[in-house]
């Protein structure tokens, strides 16, 4: 049971950094703008029920279609989750596939715990989700950066940003008893 646990954890990376075999060559590099397409890849540490798994992730997102690539800390893939308006949310491991509405459900069924990777997406670019209601909201730091928020539930904690950038290095996510924390290594914005 607890490398099904420690499995799931790995899995839940691969929905929150899209990367899949959707990863192509990067011709046109542009700032990034609030809902512009994006690859970034970086490494994830879960914490829930006192249990805890660390993984690296590579998230491709472009317009409504997310992949999202789990390796183990090592390098070796675990898993890849692809989430579009069309298919919904697949998670497919070397040995089977699973299918859901959405990726919290989905992540929920298959880990035990939802990822709120439709609120992640903009998190990770450093803003709130728009589509959502602000539950608190601290004060901005000097460079007008966000530093914590919550939403739907979620606590947001940017702990540190990219030299001389609006994009987050550092965040962690809590909800519950559920820890998440991403450190986003390289970020890349693509023109659509």
């Amino acid at each position: 049971m607890g490398w099904i646990k420690t499995w799931g954890f790995y899995l839940s990376f691969c929905v929150l950094l899209t990367g899949c075999s959707v990863f192509q060559e990067v011709r046109s590099v542009t700032k990034l703008g609030s809902y512009g397409d994006f690859e970034l890849s970086g490494r994830v540490a879960v914490r829930v029920d006192g249990e805890g798994s660390s993984a690296r992730i590579k998230w491709s997102h472009r317009g409504d279609v997310d992949a999202v690539d789990i390796y183990t800390p090592v390098g070796s893939i675990i898993a890849v989750i692809l989430v579009s308006p069309r298919t919904g949310a697949v998670l497919e491991t070397k040995d089977q596939v699973y299918e859901a509405p959405s990726v919290e459900a989905l992540t929920e069924r298959v880990l035990g715990w939802r990822l709120p990777l439709d609120s992640l997406k903009y998190w990770a670019r450093g803003q709130v989700n728009p589509q959502v209601a602000i539950e608190k909201m601290s004060s901005k730091d000097t460079r007008q950066r966000l530093t914590y928020l919550e939403q739907e539930g979620w606590k947001v904690t940017f702990e540190r940003y990219h030299e001389e950038s609006m994009r987050p290095r550092v965040i962690r996510l809590e909800f519950q008893d559920l820890k998440i924390r991403f450190v986003l290594d390289e970020w890349v914005g693509l023109h659509s």
